[in-house]
């Protein structure tokens, strides 16, 4: 649970001073929920794990409203979405490709009962970041024969994986396929929750399709921000084993 404070300031527009007073997270984190005990926004929570689409609910105050919504670069201050305003519940809108890996602040102009006129920011994490490195061992050729292809009998994979969420409910897991069967690679887990950062380093069994010679997994951290996924694909055969590694947003 996040607290907020406030800080007041003052911004000229047009010869007119506007009275606009932030409400900022008052911690480092970037939860899917901030609670403010100030101003006319009781609390923002996220519902979105998508780096190019962002949705938050929002709780407001009696008799409070909000009118302009925007996502913005949280080292810049640039605006990389104009987000929509509906019902004064909710903010949602795109988000353009090319920001997943930026940390990213949500920016609510709303207005309390006296028309007092504040910015509420919420922290939105940038997708989460996967380094991993892995040993893949073949032992033991059997020819097969007949309908049956050549094949393996001994597959092992040793891993090191590192992830970070930027945020500290983020949540990762181990996606397996139908062509294959990998060990639980978080220290004997398939998935983590409230994951914030941390290293793994596993090892085990591995058992392949020999009919396509192919083998293929994922590792999916999800936040706030975004989701994230790492493929891992191999083609498997007796004389050559090669695999690549690959990253996408969602």
């Amino acid at each position: 649970m996040k607290l907020s404070h406030a800080l007041a300031a003052s911004v000229l527009l047009t010869g007119n001073v506007y009275a606009l007073e932030p409400i900022y997270d008052a911690d480092s984190n970037s939860g899917r929920t901030t609670q403010y005990n100030h101003g006319p926004v009781k609390s923002v929570m996220v519902q979105t794990s998508s780096a190019h689409y962002f949705a938050a609910y929002l709780t407001l105050n009696d008799q409070a409203s909000c009118a302009d919504a925007g996502l913005y670069n949280e080292a810049g201050n640039k605006l990389i979405a104009q987000l929509n305003v509906a019902d004064n519940k909710s903010v949602s809108g795109p988000v353009a490709e090319g920001h997943e890996t930026l940390a990213k602040v949500l920016k609510v102009t709303c207005y309390d009962a006296e028309g007092s006129s504040y910015s509420v920011h919420h922290k939105v994490p940038a997708a989460p970041a996967i380094t991993y490195d892995r040993a893949m061992q073949f032992d033991n050729w059997n020819v097969g024969g007949g309908r049956v292809p050549g094949y393996f009998e001994s597959v092992h994979l040793t891993t090191q994986l590192s992830v970070n969420t930027f945020a500290p409910d983020g949540q990762c897991s181990i996606l397996r396929f139908p062509n294959g069967d990998v060990p639980a690679l978080f220290n004997g887990k398939f998935s983590v929750e409230n994951v914030h950062s941390n290293f793994y380093s596993h090892g085990g069994k591995v058992a392949y399709d020999a009919y396509s010679s192919s083998l293929t997994y994922a590792i999916k951290c999800v936040n706030a921000g975004g989701m994230t996924m790492l493929f891992d694909e191999w083609t498997i055969n007796e004389f050559a084993q090669s695999a690549e590694l690959s990253t996408n947003y969602y």
